[in-house]
């Protein structure tokens, strides 16, 4: 038997496609020299693009590149059911041949920062400029440069690692597996929106500093600034119109800088909008028109440069191209002290909204009087990202036709708010306003009276979420709630405390009194019949043993759909120093259904999510549990951190063992961690301690007790002074931390601090402790394995600490025999290799290298190894693979059989039409592919060593199994 397969073929596209030679250009060269777009799959024409049938956000991409004059759009795949990720827009340098032109594009379309990568084709040379990292366009005098960050010249070699030449790998998204390609191409710190919420950050700082008019007003004008510069930019507002304020102005600076100037602007702008964004209290316009330090604001704020100096904050960037939703991020600095405000990253936002509010739901909920409410909107990001669907949802109803006031008002209605702020509610409004005026084009807006709606105590309510609910504020029927509310371990108003308080009567004590879990729980409650919540909760939702008891109660409760799991995502939000780890939970309002499953999604910290552009995910990071498990299982989600249901199965079977603590306890042991430090005048007797040696934490490592530099116990208060036993040898000790260094110590008297774990014997007992010293050495990888999947501090508290709980937790049979098989064995060693560091570093982490050959061949032999305990008569064999930048395609055969790797053209037919009778016509890419030819069987996965390990054999082949059973085979 033989099969012959296409040379060339490349992940994420058809084997068709796959036939342009490795790391050419020449769809970028066929722009340029005038032989038109070239037919590859996910790039796409802006002239003539027919939008029927196609998804609503590639509608909204493809319009917004004609806006830019781009020639197309490079479209990565779409995976998992979401609609395809823009990638790049790709220009045509006969269209705009001048240089500084296009590097005023390029600064709007980095301001904008819908896509990453900018090319522009011009004839011998393609251009590469960068949208989501700095403004390589920033030149001196505040006049933009043309500077791309890569030139390619025709007939030029393509290094391998210029992985964004090559049109395969943008497509099916492993350009952002490569760590260079995402520190050259992506930044989140260094574009446009980070950047500008730290700015304004900076300025509000500094205007706070210089004291400059009063706390409220200042803020007021600088978030007025904001506004205006926006819809100056827009031409909403036209040089006449600050004309009319002061004779001679055509800016608004010139404006901001005199009293009376700016309350007759401000005053008619106000009469013009309505809906209260630009009224003035009777203090307001008296303190700026007596203010004799406006003039100073005004120039602080005109002249306020970017951190590195170079050009100011109003002319980096162009305000007419910021999303909205940056807008009302920025102005979230505002809500509270801006030192600890949370910025909430718009790929977030823009994920939960496509996941709870989906194109049918909203054709529900426009088909009746429901709402969707945020129950602690801040200054509305999540309102807007809301209402901007709505708005997309309407015009793909109606033909893509451009809803005017009359329709863009009502849907303004749809989007309601609660915030214990009233600031907040008055910068929701802001936002929803702009979110409005974004919808028109400028001549609309200009033509317009009164076009604001008035929005507070209306649709926004200014008051404690449980009060709003006790009172029912919100009269209309809710059928989705979204939002991130605050993460306290706290009750701070009396609504909170009522709520609790009914809570802990019916359902007892709260985990930790976790407001976030409160507000989970109202929420679910105001929700009608079958409505959908998406919520940012605490990773403790998931991983905290205290939210047990809850969690149990919400799945047995409520039809929990999925839960997006961000724990590996460091840095998503910042507050102060803090990063909190967070989940979000999506549950719909009816009770779950007998077999009912959930999808636990976890997101892997890469590139793209590093750089907020947008959160990848897996085949292997989708695991579907059945809600019963997900009620009642402590340790599932840890495993799916960890590999999925196979790992979860070994932590079950390990629990069932009897532990290291009942082995102490049993023999009569002390046992327990070392000595805790205390504060002044926090202190008990420790004449046991004080003065006596002491082991310094540091000096229990990979090499076991170093006692060669001790320390002595300072005469200093000491909190928890422990037992005199604890530190009388002999006693074996045990670090807290993920390896689990131990050794055993049998010398003289010897303290030890609390992050150490002792278990003191007796004499008599000597060779038991060195039979678990010995245990501990012979079975450290198992040890190690299962306490990462049960360690309630590792990965989610802190990076490589675990409990004195996890230690006592170890499994521990009286004749040491866990009775692991060779599987058990491979995926506990992957865990500890491998995964660790994985949750940890994501794409920094080393098994997202390339593949090397020695773990194609152990992947092989699992493989191979499980396919033919089942199909021993006629055994599977690994045949020769091939590999391209970016992929690799293992080949496999039962029996007898040889793959033709030659001849591509001839078989492209046959294997596209493999692909269509796999995949269907739709001809969707996944990064993750199994093909089935007769007697053949194909893997073809990302080049990562991820994607290769030993323990993804044992889930491709038990995939494998799954799938030739469905056929028959």
């Amino acid at each position: 038997m033989r099969a012959r397969v296409i040379a060339a073929a490349r992940l994420g596209m058809t084997f068709a496609d796959a036939l342009e030679p490795e790391g050419t250009a020449d769809w970028l060269f066929s722009i340029a020299d005038g032989r038109g777009l070239p037919t590859i799959d996910g790039l796409i024409a802006v002239e003539n693009y027919n939008h029927e049938g196609r998804p609503p956000e590639e509608v909204a991409i493809m319009e917004k590149a004609l806006s830019y004059g781009a020639r197309a759009v490079f479209f990565e795949a779409a995976r998992h059911g979401r609609a395809p990720v823009a990638q790049a827009f790709v220009f045509d340098a006969s269209d705009e041949p001048e240089d500084a032109r296009f590097a005023e594009l390029h600064k709007r379309l980095w301001s904008w920062g819908g896509v990453p990568l900018v090319y522009r084709a011009a004839r011998g040379s393609i251009q590469l400029f960068r949208c989501a990292h700095e403004p390589d366009f920033a030149g001196p005098d505040d006049i933009p440069v043309c500077r791309p960050i890569r030139t390619l010249l025709i007939g030029a070699k393509i290094a391998e690692q210029d992985v964004w030449w090559n049109a395969a790998r943008i497509r099916n998204g492993t350009i952002w597996d490569d760590p260079d390609a995402c520190k050259l191409m992506l930044s989140a710190q260094k574009a446009a929106h980070r950047t500008l919420v730290e700015e304004v950050r900076a300025l509000a700082k500094q205007l706070s500093e210089r004291r400059l008019l009063s706390a409220r007003l200042r803020r007021r004008l600088l978030i007025l600034s904001l506004l205006i510069a926006y819809l100056e930019e827009r031409s909403v507002l036209l040089p006449a119109d600050f004309g009319k304020a002061r004779e001679g102005a055509t800016r608004f600076f010139e404006i901001l800088g005199d009293g009376r100037a700016l309350i007759a602007l401000l005053e008619t702008l106000e009469e013009r909008f309505n809906g209260h964004i630009f009224r003035l209290t009777d203090d307001e316009r008296a303190a700026l028109a007596e203010s004799s330090e406006l003039a100073s604001y005004a120039r602080l704020v005109e002249g306020h440069e970017d951190s590195s100096g170079q050009l100011s904050l109003w002319r980096l960037y162009s305000f007419r191209d910021l999303p909205v939703e940056l807008i009302s991020n920025i102005y979230q600095l505002f809500v509270k002290d801006a030192a600890s405000s949370i910025y909430t990253p718009p790929a977030l936002v823009r994920l939960m909204l496509e996941e709870a509010l989906g194109w049918e739901r909203l054709d529900a909920l426009m088909a009746s009087d429901g709402i969707i409410l945020d129950p602690a909107c801040g200054s509305g990001v999540f309102l807007v990202e809301a209402y901007r669907r709505l708005v997309l949802h309407w015009r793909w109803r109606n033909g893509w036709a451009r809803p005017g006031v009359d329709e863009l008002r009502p849907l303004l209605q749809r989007v309601h708010g609660i915030d214990l702020e009233e600031g907040a509610v008055e910068l929701a409004a802001f936002s929803l306003c702009l979110s409005l005026c974004d919808a028109l084009q400028p001549e609309e807006i200009r033509s317009s009276v009164k076009l604001f709606p008035p929005l507070a105590d209306v649709t926004l309510h200014h008051s404690c979420f449980f009060d709003a609910k006790a009172k029912g504020l919100v009269k209309a029927p809710i059928v989705a709630i979204v939002g991130n509310p605050p993460f306290e371990s706290a009750l701070p108003t009396a609504g909170a405390k009522q709520s609790y308080a009914a809570y802990s009567k019916t359902h007892g004590a709260l985990a930790d009194k976790q407001l976030a879990y409160l507000f989970l729980h109202e929420a679910m409650d105001m929700l009608a019949p079958d409505g959908v919540l998406a919520m940012v909760e605490p990773a403790g939702f998931l991983y905290n043993q205290n939210a047990l008891t809850f969690r149990h109660g919400f799945f047995g409760r409520w039809k929990a759909r999925e839960i997006l799991d961000f724990v590996s995502v460091r840095g998503l939000f910042k507050k102060g120093e803090a990063d909190p780890k967070i989940v979000v939970v999506i549950a719909e309002a009816s009770k779950p259904e007998p077999g009912s499953r959930l999808l636990h999604a976890v997101f892997r910290r890469n590139g793209r999510a590093t750089a907020e552009q947008g959160f990848d995910i897996d085949y292997y990071d989708l695991h579907w549990l059945a809600n019963a498990d997900a009620e009642r299982s402590r340790d599932v989600w840890r495993a799916n951190l960890l590999g999925g249901s196979r790992v979860h199965n070994l932590i079950e079977r390990l629990r069932d063992y009897p532990t290291l603590k009942d082995f102490a306890a049993k023999h009569g042991w002390d046992f327990g961690e070392g000595y805790i430090a205390g504060l002044k005048g926090i202190s008990r007797p420790a004449q046991h301690l004080v003065g006596k040696p002491l082991l310094p934490t540091s000096a229990l490592s990979a090499q076991g007790l170093d006692t060669a530099f001790l320390d002595t116990v300072p005469d200093r208060p000491i909190k928890d002074t422990k037992t005199e036993r604890r530190f009388t040898p002999p006693f074996l000790l045990i670090k807290e931390h993920e390896n689990l260094y131990h050794g055993l110590w049998n010398g003289h008297y010897l303290t030890y601090k609390h992050e150490i774990v002792g278990l003191a014997a007796p004499k008599t007992d000597l060779d038991r402790l060195e039979a678990i010293e010995t245990w501990l050495r012979r079975e450290n990888i198992v040890l190690r394995a299962y306490v990462a999947g049960i360690s309630a501090r590792l990965f989610t508290q802190r990076a490589t600490a675990i409990l004195s709980a996890d230690i006592f937790a170890l499994p521990y049979p009286e004749d040491e025999d866990l009775d692991l098989s060779r599987n058990e064995r491979i995926l506990t060693e992957d865990i500890v290799e491998y995964q660790r560091d994985f949750v940890r570093l994501g794409t920094a982490s080393p098994v997202m290298r390339r593949a090397p050959d020695e773990a194609l061949d152990a992947f092989d032999e699992v493989f191979t190894t499980q396919l033919n305990a089942v199909y021993a008569r006629k055994p599977l064999r690994a045949l020769e693979c091939q590999q391209w930048s970016g992929a690799i395609c293992k080949a496999y055969v039962f029996g007898d059989g040889v793959v033709d790797w030659s001849d591509a053209n001839e078989l492209r037919d046959r294997l596209d039409a493999l692909l269509h009778e796999r995949r269907g016509a739709g001809l969707t890419v996944t990064r993750i592919t199994r093909l089935y030819d007769k007697g053949f069987v194909f893997l073809l996965k990302p080049d990562r060593h991820r994607f290769w390990t030993r323990s993804i054999a044992l889930r491709d082949a038990d995939d494998v199994l799954a799938d030739l059973r469905e056929q028959g085979f």
